[in-house]
């Protein structure tokens, strides 16, 4: 559309539109209200689409939920994800993704289960604490004009078709695997190759039904299988469509409970969902395009089997939240943005590479590479080589805005994702996490005082300009150190022994808590300091 088509007139003024009211999407407007900004979020549905979907997400998006003030309520209808077995051919254990042991690095459970309309229902509950923030169901987006310092977008009321005119400084597509904006954008996508028909279904346990305690992959070539423990009596089953079925075939409820009962006696179970899923592995190429983003499934789609759709979504935006705020309020220059897409494709890319990798061992058709395969994995799981923790398979980030070294290469604990220890400010205080003490901003966290009194004037005053945040880690009651300084203790030593693990004595890390670099002198502190205020951009050089 022509800029000269655009309505003059506009009804609504506002920092961010987010097109989208899912999960990354309602994540995203808490996070910019909790910052103060005005935003308006639109999505077609009128409500929450009341059966489960996403089903589990890891200990990142409870920190993110943390932060927001919801983590406390959504675990209240959660529970820790159990484990997963891998079972082969002849029924054998040939792999395993278990829960790491505590204590747990963030503070959170490794992973949890949840019901996908109870957690989005928290969510938009938290949105609707912000009189800044707007949230307009059965609203559908039409187009959208870059303009400058701004972006001009149509959006429709459904109920009478009445089409309005939002003026924002920034536009966030949280749209879905079908995205409107995505595609008025034309963003080129990457096919990962992978491409399967699955049925999900669904079901509420009535009675006593005879199921393992674990979740459970079924690498079978006979009928490849997903065997998911949901919370409370929820119990979900993936089941691969085999060669010459298609999606009609299971049309008929009487088909799904047929092939459903290769996998559980059925008698006691409570029909919840059925759906039937193409599942993909798609990375789009281009997530930003001027003052428009893309976020969750607008900008990837991942196969299931690593349980992190919803998880990327969340750390989406995330990463997004805290660049817009940093922009806006003239902390940053808007080059920030561009990290957006350059530190979240890769990251992207390489869990929904794992995600297809494990799709590929569980769907094996062919009974005698199926044999092959049992025997590889059940060796490499006896022998103790075989990574045995999902959230290894989670990487840290690899480019963006975090430290490198002259050679180009990574600083030590560069780009990883700050720990999360239990923590206190006085030896009277309860046990908290880090960050309701830290709050979620720029640190600089240090095991020496000294260091921290030896900073300069000016060091502090940049540091305070970006709203950082100075942290001395030691035992309570603490030597004396300047009053802008916040002192705590630690519970389990887990951010001492990671600071020696990368012989260092300090860290920076950003305010989605993922470390910009690690110091083993206070020269290289105030540097790492120094180098990440240059990145940001200086107060004169910002353009909000």
């Amino acid at each position: 559309m022509a800029v000269n088509d655009f309505p003059v007139a506009v009804d609504m003024t506002t920092d961010v539109l987010i097109v989208g009211y899912g999960p990354s999407g309602a994540t995203l407007a808490n996070l910019l209200g909790c910052r103060g900004h005005r935003v308006v979020v639109i999505d077609q549905a009128l409500q929450i689409y009341d059966k489960p979907r996403a089903i589990t997400a890891d200990q990142e998006a409870l920190r993110i939920f943390q932060e927001i003030g919801l983590a406390d309520e959504i675990t209240r209808t959660t529970t820790p994800h159990p484990g997963t077995d891998f079972v082969g051919v002849k029924g054998q254990v040939i792999k395993r993704f278990y829960p790491a042991d505590p204590p747990n690095p963030l503070a959170w459970d490794p992973s949890f289960m949840f019901v996908q309309p109870q957690l989005e229902a928290t969510l938009r509950q938290g949105v609707e604490r912000f009189a800044h923030v707007t949230a307009l169901t059965g609203h559908g987006f039409l187009d959208q004009q870059q303009l400058g310092d701004h972006v001009q977008a149509r959006i429709k009321r459904l109920s009478d078709g009445q089409v309005m005119t939002v003026q924002a400084r920034y536009v966030v597509a949280a749209d879905g695997a079908t995205s409107t904006v995505r595609k008025q954008l034309g963003s080129p996508i990457e096919d990962l190759a992978f491409d399967e028909w699955w049925i999900v279904v669904d079901a509420w346990i009535r009675g006593p039904v005879q199921l393992p305690e674990r979740c459970v992959q079924y690498c079978r070539p006979s009928r490849p299988g997903t065997y998911i423990v949901g919370p409370a009596n929820l119990r979900r089953w993936e089941i691969k469509l085999m060669p010459g079925e298609t999606p009609q075939d299971f049309a008929d409820p009487a088909a799904v409970w047929r092939v459903l009962g290769e996998f559980v006696e059925t008698s006691h179970l409570d029909h919840c969902r059925t759906a039937v899923y193409r599942f993909h592995a798609l990375v789009v190429e281009q997530w930003r395009q001027g003052r428009v983003f893309l976020m969750g499934d607008a900008a990837h789609q991942m196969p299931p089997f690593l349980g992190q759709g919803l998880g990327a979504g969340v750390r989406d935006a995330y990463n997004l939240a805290w660049k817009l705020d940093a922009v806006m309020r003239g902390q940053a220059h808007d080059a920030l943005l561009d990290t957006y897409g350059e530190e979240r494709k890769p990251h992207v890319r390489t869990v929904v590479a794992h995600a297809k990798t494990f799709g590929l061992i569980i769907g094996e058709l062919d009974p005698a590479r199926a044999r092959v395969r049992d025997q590889q994995l059940e060796a490499e799981l006896l022998s103790g080589q075989a990574v045995t923790v999902r959230q290894k398979f989670i990487p840290g980030l690899a480019c963006g805005l975090i430290h490198q070294e002259s050679d180009g290469l990574l600083s030590a604990g560069a780009g990883a994702l700050c720990i999360q220890p239990w923590a206190r400010a006085s030896v009277a205080d309860p046990w908290r996490r880090l960050d309701d003490l830290t709050g979620a901003r720029f640190m600089v966290l240090s095991t020496s005082a000294q260091w921290l009194a030896g900073l300069s004037a000016q060091d502090v005053s940049d540091w305070q300009r970006l709203g950082g945040v100075l942290v001395l880690l030691g035992t309570l009651p603490s030597a004396a150190v300047p009053a802008h300084v916040v002192c705590v203790e630690e519970r389990d030593g887990l951010m001492a022994a990671w600071l020696r693990e990368h012989a260092a004595q300090a860290l920076v890390a950003r305010p989605d808590h993922y470390v910009y670099g690690t110091a083993p002198t206070p020269e290289g502190m105030s540097r790492l300091m120094q180098e990440l205020s240059s990145a940001l951009g200086s107060p004169s050089s910002v353009a909000a």
